[in-house]
C-alpha cells in the first residue's frame, strides 16, 4: 500500500501541474486532454488516500504514521478517522477534498463554456500542488518504521468520539469550499472578463463552503463539550479562533454576493471578500501547524508553518496584483434601478463593516500573545473575558440588524417599513422586560431575548405557505437559525448553577430542581486500560427523570486519564455530571447546570435547512449553475 500511495501522489503533483502549464497559455489547445489530465491527478489522489485508510484498517504498522496514531484494537470507524488525527494525514483529507471540489468544477456545465473550468481549476490546481509538494517532500504519510511495532500507540482517546469522526472532514469541506469563489473570481480576472458573471456563479459555492464550516464549527463546539469534560463549548482558544475567522469573511461575502443587488462597490467587496475568506483558511492552516500559540487543538510546529505563511504571503500579494492589473474589471457599471430598497445597500454594508470589526478583534486578540512578545519582550496572553467584552458588543446590534433583513428585502417605503416593525419591536421590547424581570442576569440578556423576539417575529412569515417575495424561505430559515443559536448561548453563558460534593452510595441530594441519588462506583478492566464510572439517578416529583454517567479512564501507555461526562439534556437545560474523585466508594462529583444548550446544536440544523433550502429554490437564478 505504500508504493500504490506514494505513486499515486507523484502521478497527481505531475497531473496537477501539466493542467497548470496547458491552462496558463493564452489558448488552450485540446482542452478534454487537459481534463482527463485534471481527472487522472483527482483520481490519483483518491487512490492515495483509499492506500491510507486501507493501511490503517489493516493495522499495516510498518507505515509510521499509522503505527503512532492506531492499534490493532481500535474499532474500525475509529481506524479510519485516525487518518486525519495528525498532520500528514489531515493534509492529505484536505487535499481530496479539495481534489473533489475540482472535480465539481469540472463537471459543471456552465463553467465548461469557453473552457472558463479551465482556468478555475488552475487555481485551484496551485493549491493542490503545494499541498502535494508537502506530503511528498515534508510530512508523508507513508514513512516507513525501522523496525515496526506489533501494535500502535493508539488514537488519543479524546479523539475517539463521533465528533472527531466528523469535525475534521466537515472543517475541511469548508474551507475548500471558499476556495472555489476566490478561483471564480482569480480566472475572471485572469481572463480579463469585464462582465463579472463570476458574482453569480460563485453564491451557491459560498454558501456550501459556509454551510460546511458552520457545521464544521458546532459539530467542534460538540466535541469539546462532551468530551473536555469543562462544560464549555467555545474557549475563544486560537484554533478555534482561525476557524472563526474566514466563517466572519465567508458570512460577509455570502451577503456581498446576493443576487440582483445593485450597491455600490460590490464587484470590489466581493473579490476583496473572496480573497480574504481563502487567505484566513490558509492563516487558520499556519496558526494550528506552526506551533507559534498553544493550543490544545494544535499540530506541533515544524517546518510546515513556514511553508504556510510563505504561501500566505503569495497568495496576498498575488490577489492585490491582479485586482491592480485587471481593475477595470472591478469598476461598476452604471445602476440600472431595480434595487430592492433603498435601505437594504446600507443595511448590509454596516453588517459588513460589524463582521470585519468582529474579525479584527479575533485577529489582533489571537496574535496578541506574539504582538506583545515583540513589543515588550514577554509574552501576554488574552483570556475569554477580553473577546466576550469586546464581540458581544458587536454581535448584538449585527444580529438586530439581521433582524430588519425581511422588511428592507421587501422595497417598503420609510413609513410602510416604520409600520411593518412595530409589532416586533413590541414584542422584543417585552421580551426584554420579561428576562429583565423574571430571570435577572443584567443588560445583555434582555438583549440577547428581544433581539432575538424581533429577529423572529420578522423571519417566520416569510415561511408561510403562500408567501411570496424577495426574501426566500432559505435565507429566513438560516437567519432563523442564527437566532436559536443566539438564544441558546445567553441562556448557557448567563443562566448557570455549579456545585462541588461528595457523596456515599445511596445519598441524596437537590440540585437544580432534581433529587440527585448516587448509586455507587464500578470498575472495569481492558487489555490496555481501565475505567472507573459513577451513576447519578435523576428524579423530579417523585418520578425518575434519567440517569448520568460519567468515567475515567486510565490508560497503560498514557499519563492522563480520559474523561467521559454524563449529560442530560431537555429543551430548557442541561444536567452536565463529571466524576471529579473517589476514595473507595466515596465520590466527589461535580454537577452543572446550563440552560438552552440544545438550541446551539437544534439553531445549526436550522441554519444547514436554510441553506439547503436556499440552494433548492429554483427562483434563486444562480442556482442554473448547478453541476451534472
Amino acid at each position: 500500500m505504500r508504493w500504490v500511495g506514494l505513486i499515486s501522489l507523484y502521478i497527481s503533483c505531475f497531473s496537477a501541474l501539466a493542467v497548470l502549464a496547458a491552462a496558463a497559455r493564452r489558448t488552450v489547445a485540446r482542452p478534454e486532454k487537459v481534463r482527463q489530465l485534471n481527472l487522472l491527478s483527482i483520481l490519483s489522489t483518491l487512490l492515495s488516500t483509499l492506500a491510507l485508510v486501507l493501511s490503517f484498517l489493516g493495522s499495516d504498522f510498518r507505515l509510521a504514521y499509522v503505527a503512532r496514531h492506531s492499534a490493532r484494537h481500535l474499532p474500525a470507524i475509529h481506524k479510519v478517522s485516525a487518518l486525519w488525527a495528525g498532520q500528514s494525514g489531515s493534509l492529505l483529507l484536505w487535499l481530496l477534498i479539495i481534489s473533489l471540489y475540482s472535480l465539481a468544477v469540472q463537471r459543471s456545465r456552465l463553467l465548461r463554456k469557453g473552457g472558463f473550468d479551465l482556468r478555475v481549476n488552475a487555481v485551484i490546481g496551485a493549491v493542490r500542488v503545494l499541498f502535494l509538494v508537502l506530503l511528498l517532500l515534508i510530512s508523508s504519510p507513508f514513512e516507513l518504521n525501522t523496525e515496526p511495532p506489533y501494535t500502535g500507540a493508539g488514537l488519543n482517546p479524546m479523539l475517539q468520539s463521533l465528533g472527531m469522526v466528523v469535525h475534521p472532514p466537515l472543517l475541511f469541506a469548508g474551507f475548500s469550499g471558499f476556495l472555489v469563489p476566490f478561483a471564480l473570481a482569480a480566472a475572471s480576472l485572469w481572463q480579463d472578463d469585464a462582465s463579472a458573471w463570476w458574482l453569480d456563479l460563485a453564491r451557491p459555492w459560498a454558501l456550501v463552503g459556509w454551510a460546511f464550516l458552520t457545521a464544521g464549527i458546532v459539530t467542534g463546539g460538540q466535541w469539546a463539550y462532551s468530551e473536555l469534560g469543562w462544560g464549555g463549548y467555545w474557549a475563544w482558544d486560537p484554533v478555534e479562533n482561525a476557524s472563526l475567522l474566514p466563517w466572519l469573511s465567508g458570512t460577509a461575502l455570502v451577503h456581498a454576493l446576493l443576487p440582483g443587488l445593485q450597491a455600490k462597490g460590490r464587484r470590489w467587496w466581493s473579490y476583496v471578500l473572496a480573497a480574504l475568506t481563502f487567505a484566513l483558511t490558509i492563516f487558520g492552516t499556519f496558526l494550528t501547524r506552526s506551533g507559534v500559540l498553544d493550543s490544545v487543538h494544535a499540530f506541533s510546529g515544524g517546518a510546515l508553518g513556514t511553508v504556510f505563511v510563505v504561501a500566505l504571503a503569495g497568495i496576498i500579494i498575488c490577489s492585490a496584483a491582479l485586482a491592480w492589473r485587471r481593475r477595470h474589471c472591478l469598476r461598476e457599471p452604471e445602476a440600472d434601478g431595480g434595487q430592492a430598497s433603498a435601505f437594504l445597500p446600507g443595511a448590509l454594508q454596516a453588517g459588513r463593516a460589524l463582521l470585519l470589526l468582529l474579525a479584527a478583534v479575533v485577529f489582533v486578540g489571537t496574535l496578541f500573545p506574539l504582538l506583545s512578545r515583540a513589543l515588550t519582550g514577554r509574552e501576554i496572553a488574552l483570556d475569554a473575558s477580553f473577546f466576550n467584552q469586546m464581540t458581544i458588543p458587536l454581535f448584538l446590534p449585527l444580529l438586530f440588524l439581521l433582524g430588519w433583513a425581511p422588511l428592507l428585502a421587501g422595497g417598503r417605503a420609510e413609513p410602510v417599513l416604520l409600520r411593518s416593525a412595530w409589532l416586533p419591536l413590541v414584542g422584543a421590547f417585552g421580551a426584554g422586560l420579561l428576562v429583565q424581570g423574571r430571570l435577572g442576569g443584567g443588560l445583555g440578556p434582555a438583549l440577547a431575548a428581544g433581539t432575538a423576539v424581533f429577529g423572529l417575529a420578522t423571519h417566520l412569515p416569510a415561511l408561510l405557505p403562500g408567501k411570496t417575495g424577495r426574501f426566500r424561505p432559505g435565507a429566513a430559515l438560516a437567519h432563523i437559525g442564527v437566532l436559536i443559536m443566539l438564544v441558546g448561548i445567553m441562556g448557557s453563558s448567563v443562566y448557570t448553577d455549579s456545585i462541588y460534593v461528595s457523596v456515599d452510595p445511596g445519598e441524596e441530594l437537590q440540585f437544580a430542581g432534581y433529587t440527585v441519588r448516587y448509586t455507587g462506583l464500578t470498575v472495569a478492566y481492558g487489555a490496555d486500560r481501565y475505567t472507573v464510572g459513577a451513576t447519578l439517578v435523576l428524579s423530579r416529583g417523585g418520578r425518575e427523570a434519567g440517569r448520568l454517567t460519567s468515567e475515567k479512564t486510565f490508560w497503560e501507555n498514557r499519563t492522563q486519564p480520559s474523561t467521559d461526562v454524563g449529560i442530560f439534556s431537555t429543551p430548557k437545560e442541561d444536567i452536565y455530571f463529571n466524576l471529579a474523585g473517589w476514595q473507595g466508594q466515596t465520590a466527589q462529583l461535580h454537577l452543572q447546570r446550563f440552560a438552552l444548550v440544545s438550541w446551539i446544536w437544534f439553531g445549526s440544523w436550522v441554519i444547514c435547512a436554510g441553506v439547503l433550502a436556499a440552494l433548492l429554490d429554483k427562483q434563486v437564478k444562480v442556482w442554473h449553475s448547478r453541476t451534472l
